[in-house]
């Protein structure tokens, strides 16, 4: 076995051979020691391969972060250093509060995370979403010895998912000892706290034959509002004259009606009501307007509290034999919040005589939206009918508690084959993810209408009590635990405790996802047989069954989708078996003769037969040509595939609201010409609200029913990646690589998502645009004018294209007494391209963000560290640069259309105070670097906050003893 010196030389020796870059320390990645023994060297794998050899060497990059970068940057949730590598765009995080689902996800390339592979130890971790999405809050933060990143496809070696790369987290299963730690972090305003403090217990039994670790690991994070920074607090608008103006959504708490029978009275078709129940124009523009700030009461920072349990184990019954098993449990609590529930809905109210409204309105109303009945004659109709837009505080805040319960087993057994060059592994592993939710807030679509219709008198008169108050038309229950309360919303604060109750309903959800796995690996070499002259050829035949299950069951108003506050989300359940068989061989061509100090080939094939999607192959060869010991050529071509998931096969019709903006209202992406009007007018926009404020999409989202296909069959994509590593001296060594991955049959939405739906809908010429074309076929509006619902179910008529350049450099030298090192990290997005569907221009994301491609994608980033380290102490600069971006429609005029490159600097430090005990501090966003605030098209609280430092100037410390 390698001792330290030689481990840390081995190391450095490595990555010289390109097997990995390393940001920090790391010991995954091995070579042969000059000078070495066999005997002295132990075979491992690497991320990326089955194969165990004692030199080698990787055809592909690999980014490792070592434990050194967990610790020193006090690394509570793993997302939150993954998303500083340049090769990570941002999934969800700590500050996705909407969209979000209180998990942790990571984005290989910004291809998604349904096309990035997570494993611990080289197996599956279990998926927590529908999707496949695994949240990483699971995998225990104080085990984590390093984690390599893969980029490129990776699905001849590991099947199905890894078209984007593998993210393999290295876990601490040899551990002798008792570690504990505990850390605190805040922010310079002294809030968005984060506790964390865990236990770690390992050593070795039976004269050393078996070793355990056991952990335990507690975190509490708070929570932060976007009322708590000033840049959030208010949801502001783009004021069509490069400036921002306060903004929000157009359901207020005072009601507000907009249609064009209104125009003679507000001048902009939009009516709200006073307390008096009076009405007057709804002011839609200006520093001072009448839309509702939704922005204080939603989360920055989502609360959390995390209780983990993990242990690791291995036990040597032979010479040649290993048990090993593994058991993890973590319980996570995360709640997210919303304003409270924004209402909008097309109801009949009653008119004449209702108390609620003043005669004077009552007439304003009967002209404008009345449905024709008088009565009584008196001039004014017995009721109106309108999309009425109510924020409904008087019910409460909008809050999902959401629960996360996970299990993992696995047990295994490995060894060598006698004593042959020979080897085998093979296991069995289980999972489970429980998600409970409960959702407060909703209130029932049907009891709203119900509410709003009063009791009257044969010649249509509200009857009234004796007190003065009316009763509702239908008295029944309908669901609620008690009869109907006539609801007043004609003004702010109007609605009754009673009517608010009536209102209400409860809503709660669990879902399941369960995975069982059984794999196995034989392995070895050709050195017993034969060898070629650059050694003996390397092979692994492996075989896995995977079986997955996912089911989601919805209290009944959430599955019928008659709520008012959260999604409607119907029930699912479906599931999946896969069985693959894989061969991976690596020939030694040449070795140490002239000009060709290694010639090495890298094949690998793999062929998995779904029970939904059928047979799927995939397959890959890459090469190294080092014509020096120094510097070496690399390339790789590899097939990947993706199976389609539970989610996208089987989920039934849902909705959801993505950001989009309606071209018909005049906050879209089209010049606003005569031919888009009446294009507008043609697909069912009143002419007198084209253009108009009145059919703003509420909040900027749009609703969009989706759902599954069980027709779906994989996706299909072909990796390339080039590059060279180059020993330049024994401190200075550094790596170029360019990629290059296309994705046919992509699944995704109906025309690329709801924005693009839209655009092409009314953009002149555009195929499948226009009136009749399967665009503006999807989307339905109301009588008003306003989109009801966007149709956008999944298909595989989407293809990606995406291409760039990876540069890593690392420079080591001793120095000042002590070791210096730099370490960089580089990418260069040359190309993101998603083509909706055939014939269709793409959507171009390298150097954008916006309503179509989501989170920032710059052309370049980089991530590069300057440490210092004695015995005593080790410091360490970190500084991550996110480059330029433009909006993705460069024809919507708002106000902040491009975002400067940002740089961020984090400050840290360990002091060793004796061997026992070591203390680390330090300083994120150094410089209080304040986030971008834009204005339409923010994604939350008026920025990109996973992209972005949203905290400010926020301070660490954490304490780990060791014995």
């Amino acid at each position: 076995m390698f001792t330290n010196t030689k481990l840390a030389k081995a190391v450095k020796i490595a990555c010289a051979f390109g097997a990995a870059s390393t940001i920090g320390f790391t010991g995954s990645a091995l070579a042969q020691e000059s000078g070495a023994t066999e005997e002295s060297v132990e075979k491992i794998q690497v991320t990326g391969s089955r194969l165990r050899q004692a030199e080698f060497a990787s055809a592909a990059p690999i980014a490792v972060v070592g434990q050194e970068q967990f610790e020193l940057t006090a690394t509570v949730n793993t997302e939150q250093l993954l998303n500083t590598l340049p090769q990570v765009v941002p999934g969800l995080d700590r500050t996705s509060n909407n969209p979000g689902n209180g998990t942790a996800t990571v984005d290989l390339r910004g291809l998604g995370t349904n096309r990035t592979l997570v494993l611990i130890n080289g197996t599956r971790a279990v998926p927590t979403t529908a999707g496949g999405a695994v949240d990483i809050n699971s995998i225990p933060t104080a085990l984590i010895k390093s984690v390599e990143v893969l980029t490129g496809g990776a699905s001849a070696v590991y099947g199905s998912d890894a078209v984007a790369g593998v993210v393999n987290f290295i876990l601490k299963d040899d551990f002798e000892g008792v570690e504990v730690q505990t850390g605190y972090e805040t922010t310079e305003e002294g809030d968005a706290e984060i506790f964390n403090a865990d236990f770690t217990v390992g050593g070795n039994f039976a004269d050393g034959k078996g070793n355990v670790v056991f952990n335990l690991a507690y975190t509490d994070r708070s929570d932060l509002f976007q009322g708590d920074r000033d840049f959030a607090a208010t949801a502001l608008f783009d004021d069509g004259d490069g400036g921002l103006e306060p903004g929000g959504s157009s359901g207020v708490p005072a009601t507000a009606i907009f249609n064009g029978g209104f125009n003679s009275f507000s001048g902009n078709g939009g009516i709200i009501f006073g307390q008096d129940g009076g009405v007057r124009p709804f002011v839609s523009s200006g520093q001072v307007n009448d839309f509702y700030n939704y922005a204080p009461v939603n989360y920055i920072q989502l609360p959390q509290e995390r209780h983990q349990a993990t242990a690791l184990g291995s036990y040597e019954i032979s010479d040649t034999s290993e048990l090993y098993g593994r058991v993890m449990f973590t319980d996570s609590r995360v709640p997210s919040q919303l304003a409270p529930t924004p209402i909008f809905e097309t109801s009949t109210f009653t008119l004449d005589g209702s108390p609620f409204i003043t005669p004077a309105a009552q007439q304003i109303i009967s002209d404008g939206i009345g449905l024709g009945v008088d009565t009584d004659g008196d001039g004014i109709d017995d009721e109106a009918r309108a999309l009425v837009r109510r924020r409904l505080e008087e019910v409460g805040p909008r809050r999902s508690e959401d629960a996360f319960t996970s299990f993992q087993f696995q047990v295994g057994i490995k060894g060598d084959i006698g004593d042959t060059p020979w080897f085998y592994d093979a296991y069995y592993q289980t999972g489970k993810v429980n998600n409970s939710t409960a959702q407060l807030g909703n209130v029932n679509r049907g009891r709203f209408n119900q509410a709003l219709l009063l009791a009257t008198d044969a010649n249509g008169q509200v009857i009234l009590d004796a007190n003065g108050n009316p009763s509702c038309a239908d008295t029944s229950a309908n669901g609620a635990t008690s009869g109907c309360v006539p609801m007043n919303i004609f003004g702010e604060g109007n609605i009754s405790q009673g009517a608010a109750d009536f209102l209400k309903t409860a809503v709660a959800s669990t879902a399941l996802f369960e995975q069982k796995i059984f794999g196995a690996t034989l392995g070895g070499d050709s050195s017993d047989y034969f060898e070629l002259p650059g050694g003996p050829i390397a092979i692994g035949l492996a075989y896995e069954h995977r079986q997955e299950s996912f089911e989601f069951l919805p209290s009944q108003d959430l599955a019928a989708g008659t709520i008012a506050g959260f999604n409607g989300a119907p029930g699912l359940a479906g599931g999946f078996t896969v069985s693959g068989l894989s061969i991976e061989m690596k020939v030694p061509i040449l070795r140490d003769v002239e000009f060709a100090d290694l010639l090495e080939l890298d094949l690998a094939y793999r062929s998995e037969d779904y029970s939904t999607a059928g047979s799927v192959d995939s397959y890959k060869i890459a090469g190294i040509w080092a014509p020096t010991e120094t510097f070496r050529f690399r390339a790789g071509f590899n097939t990947a595939v993706r199976a389609p998931n539970i989610g996208e096969l089987f989920a039934p019709r849902g909705e959801g609201f993505p950001g989009a903006s309606d071209p018909c209202a005049g906050n879209g992406n089209l010049d606003q010409t005569d031919a888009l009007r009446q294009l507008c007018q043609a697909t069912g926009v009143p002419s007198n609200v084209v253009f108009s404020a009145a059919i703003n999409p509420a909040s900027g989202q749009v609703r969009t029913i989706s759902g599954g296909n069980p027709d779906l069959v994989q996706e299909e994509a072909e990796t390339l990646t080039v590059g060279i590593v180059y020993d330049v001296t024994e401190e200075f060594t550094f790596s170029i690589d360019y990629f290059d991955i296309s994705i046919d049959d992509a699944v995704g939405a109906f025309g690329g998502g709801t924005n693009n739906i839209l655009a092409t809908c009314y953009t002149a010429g555009a195929v499948g645009g226009g009136v009749g074309g399967p665009f503006c076929n999807a989307v339905n509006r109301r009588s008003d004018g306003s989109i009801d619902f966007v149709e956008g179910a999944a298909q595989n008529i989407a293809s990606i294209e995406l291409s760039g350049i990876d540069l890593i450099a690392s420079y080591d030298t001793e120095m000042m007494g002590g070791d210096v090192s730099v370490n960089y990290i580089g990418t260069y997005t040359e190309t993101s391209d998603f083509f909706p569907g055939p014939g269709e221009p793409a959507i171009e994301c390298a150097g954008n963000f916006g309503a179509d491609c989501g989170e920032p994608t710059p052309e370049y980033k980089h991530r590069v560290t300057f440490s210092y380290g004695t015995d005593d102490f080790t410091a360490q600069l970190l500084w991550r640069y996110v480059g330029e971006v433009n909006d993705d429609d460069p024809d919507t005029v708002f106000t902040v259309d491009k975002i400067d490159g940002t740089s961020y600097f984090d400050l840290a430090g360990t002091y060793f105070i004796n061997d026992t005990y070591r203390v680390t501090a330090g300083i994120d966003n150094l410089l209080d670097e304040a986030p971008p605030v834009i204005g339409d098209n923010d994604e939350q609280a008026n920025t990109y906050p996973a992209t972005y430092d949203v905290f400010g100037r926020t301070y660490y410390v954490s304490f780990r003893a060791s014995f």
